[in-house]
């Protein structure tokens, strides 16, 4: 018995090593004054069209059948979810919609084998296309076909070999932008996935991320991440970088996750992210979202349930989306002039796949400027007297009217962008002595 305990133990520990998918690799990186959106669905459910909220049982104990919520003969499956703070003098900056499912074969069964143990088996057959679905944005009464990009399908690998989960992306700025209303609802259909039941549970849905433009925000840095990675015995670090966060005053920090397969029932799933005070990793939670079952099969936005969709589960099965404020209370965990931070996801018991990432923070206004003008003018305000009065003694400063200056000197001058910095006042500032290496030896 004890032989047999420690083979299947180690025959368990080698298949979730093999579970491995695709490395997160950056996709999109935006400098801009604006803010991100968040919405979207799942697809499959104990219901056709009714919210599923019970807690207590564990996805795979589930027959799920596709959700098909539009009356539509060209869908066999469709969700809807609505966005509506979105004002008129937002401009859409980036749109990209994520679909994940769970998708061994098109229908599971299970079975007891020796009074105990439950087998899962399908006709081990799926439709090999999983990139094309079908998308509709408000007022529009038809569906518009999307071909999106396969990031990770497991089908055609010997990974994930009890479920063969996969993702796609599809880029639909232009499909925002052209359309007459922002707000509203969003419809996407025919997203393939496993039907009734499989190991660990039947899971699939859709996600869309959306930055816009607006300059009643603040500087920010937007950054997203496609990839595909199951985070099982093992611990998953994400590093974000190349931003640089404000100098002084409070730093608001967020972060949006899209995973798969998250039990609401099972615990020990977690997300944390790395204190440079502490020189430890905290744990992130809000009061939909504990520390230790932070992938709860939920579609949250901060700290409350995202119920404007239909159907609108409080239990998803095995789907979560999610926006979540990273506290920083004193800049402790995203501090002042902070170049870089790290999210950690980790488990014991609750398997889960991450598959979207992005993060978003308040950035230096120097650095922004510096990625977003080609010609600047930097503020910089000198209030050291001896240094000024060393400058005023080993210096000869000759000095010239701005009336006599060439016309087309001035000219460039007032083309140039200026830089608002905070604390320092509005004029034309001269930095020298500047040095650089242009190449390293």
């Amino acid at each position: 018995m004890k032989k047999l305990l420690l083979f299947i133990l180690t025959l368990f520990c080698i298949v979730s090593h093999g579970q491995q998918g695709v490395p997160f690799k950056i996709n999109k990186q935006f400098y801009i004054k604006g803010a991100s959106e968040l919405i979207g669905n799942n697809i499959l459910s104990v219901h056709k069209n009714k919210p599923y909220n019970q807690k207590t049982i564990t996805n795979d104990l589930l027959e799920l059948k596709y959700i098909d919520i539009d009356n539509n003969k060209t869908t066999f499956s469709s969700s809807e979810a609505n966005l509506s703070n979105h004002s008129k003098d937002r401009n859409i900056k980036y749109a990209g919609l994520y679909w994940s499912a769970i998708y061994k074969y098109e229908k599971g069964f299970k079975k007891i084998e020796d009074e105990r143990f439950y087998v899962y088996k399908g006709n081990d057959k799926r439709d090999p296309t999983i990139n094309e679905i079908l998308f509709k944005t408000p007022n529009d009464s038809k569906y518009k076909a999307v071909k999106g990009q396969v990031i990770y399908d497991s089908y055609i690998s010997e990974e994930f070999e009890d479920t063969k989960p996969y993702v796609c992306f599809a880029d639909v700025t232009h499909l925002l932008k052209n359309n007459k209303s922002i707000n509203g609802t969003y419809t996407v259909g025919n997203i393939k996935a496993t039907q009734g039941f499989i190991s660990g549970g039947c899971a699939g849905g859709w996600l869309l991320y959306v930055v816009y433009e607006s300059e009643e925000e603040t500087p920010k840095y937007f950054t997203t991440y496609n990839g595909f990675e199951s985070v099982n015995k093992q611990t998953i670090d994400i590093d974000f970088q190349s931003f640089k966060t404000t100098e002084a005053g409070d730093i608001k920090t967020s972060l949006c996750l899209g995973t798969l397969e998250g039990d609401q029932k099972l615990k020990t799933d977690m997300c944390l992210i790395f204190n440079p005070t502490s020189k430890t990793y905290i744990p992130l939670y809000n009061k939909e979202r504990p520390a230790k079952n932070f992938f709860n099969s939920k579609i949250t936005s901060y700290d409350t349930l995202y119920t404007d969709r239909n159907p609108n589960s409080s239990n998803t099965l095995g789907f979560d989306v999610l926006k979540i404020n990273i506290p920083n209370k004193n800049n402790t965990t995203i501090a002042n002039n902070q170049t870089g931070t790290t999210i950690r996801l980790k488990t014991k018991a609750d398997g889960f796949n991450m598959f979207f990432v992005a993060f978003e923070t308040e950035i230096s206004p120097i650095f922004y400027e510096s990625k977003t003008n080609t010609e600047t003018i930097l503020v910089v305000e000198n209030t050291n007297n001896k240094l000024e009065e060393n400058i005023a003694e080993n210096t000869h400063v000759e000095t010239k009217d701005i009336t006599t200056l060439d016309n087309s000197v001035l000219e460039k001058m007032n083309k140039i962008k200026s830089s608002s910095i905070p604390n320092l006042k509005r004029g034309y500032y001269l930095i020298t002595n500047m040095f650089s290496v242009k190449k390293m030896p």
